[in-house]
């Protein structure tokens, strides 16, 4: 895995993210408000987007529209990712309406880009090779690179490329993700303090029972164990990114206790948590010694 790189623009702060990835395990199922662009380069990758399990191939790539809960499956696929802010279109007399076009084709096109017309495709895989052979280093790079998001962000919205999906499209879906989407900004916000189902059956505007059923069949697994993962997730990034004690990480992730977190974190990661930081250590040291 090659580290990812952001700039900020000269405009405003505007992160902008390109990863490859090659042999992921399980990545928690999550959201963000950014656009997400995945290209399978080699091998395949199989996702569950927002609760639908699909398969994107060697060419293909899946598109991940701003609150989209979305999940990789463990795999040997080499991939690269694309991550930047919808704020991208900000800062012309129409960009209220443009950067609203790219939502609403994003909100109803396919996930993938497998019943994209091949020439579409193609513009697709020219673009994302163009972006790695940029580096955000000058006003020039800058302005490539927007270009190229620019480009594609049309693309992955234009319907006439990429058809509409009915079961995308529907105005029950969007309700219903406008209200999931309050559960996870809850979750964000409130991760590290204790937060049961009713509260969030309550921020959805669902009785729980319903709410219960409704969360699993939206994200493919159940309110707590995406609760769990996210905690995981922010724990992940305390243990490699600081120095705090593992007792400290815990409760700052949500934890009851220590001997709780070393449980949990054991199943979500396989290893313990100061396995984990021991490991990425000395992967970072390795590293460096090869800089």
């Amino acid at each position: 895995m090659y580290a990812p790189f952001m700039f900020v623009t000269s405009e405003q702060e505007l992160h902008y993210v390109l990863v490859h990835n090659s042999g992921i395990r399980a990545f928690p199922m999550h959201w963000h408000g950014e656009i997400e662009i995945t290209y399978v380069r080699s091998g395949e990758q199989k996702l569950l987007i927002n609760g639908a399990e699909t398969v994107v191939r060697e060419g293909e790539a899946a598109i991940i529209a701003p609150g989209d809960s979305h999940f990789y499956f463990p795999s040997e696929a080499e991939l690269v990712t694309i991550i930047f802010s919808p704020d991208l279109f900000s800062g012309t007399p129409e960009a209220a309406a443009v950067q609203a076009a790219v939502l609403e084709g994003l909100g109803h096109n396919p996930r993938t880009t497998g019943s994209w017309q091949e020439s579409g495709r193609e513009k697709l895989r020219g673009w994302i090779s163009s972006l790695e052979e940029l580096s955000p280093s000058s006003p020039l790079d800058e302005l490539r690179i927007r270009s190229a998001l620019f480009s594609i962000s049309a693309l992955a919205a234009d319907s006439s490329v990429s058809p509409i999906s009915v079961e995308n499209g529907s105005g029950t879906d969007s309700k219903v993700r406008g209200r999931i989407a309050r559960v996870f900004a809850m979750i964000e916000e409130r991760y590290s303090s204790p937060l049961t189902l009713p509260e969030a059956a309550e921020a959805a505007g669902y009785v729980p029972t319903y709410f219960s059923r409704i969360f699993k069949e939206y994200t493919g697994v159940t309110f707590y164990d995406y609760l769990t993962s996210y905690r995981i997730c922010k724990a992940k990034a305390e243990l490699v990114s600081g120095h705090a004690s593992i007792s400290a990480v815990a409760a700052k992730c949500g934890f009851g206790s220590v001997k709780t977190f070393d449980r949990v974190f054991k199943e979500y990661a396989s290893v313990s948590p100061l396995r984990f930081r021991k490991e990425h250590q000395k992967a970072q040291g390795a590293r460096k010694q090869k800089q």
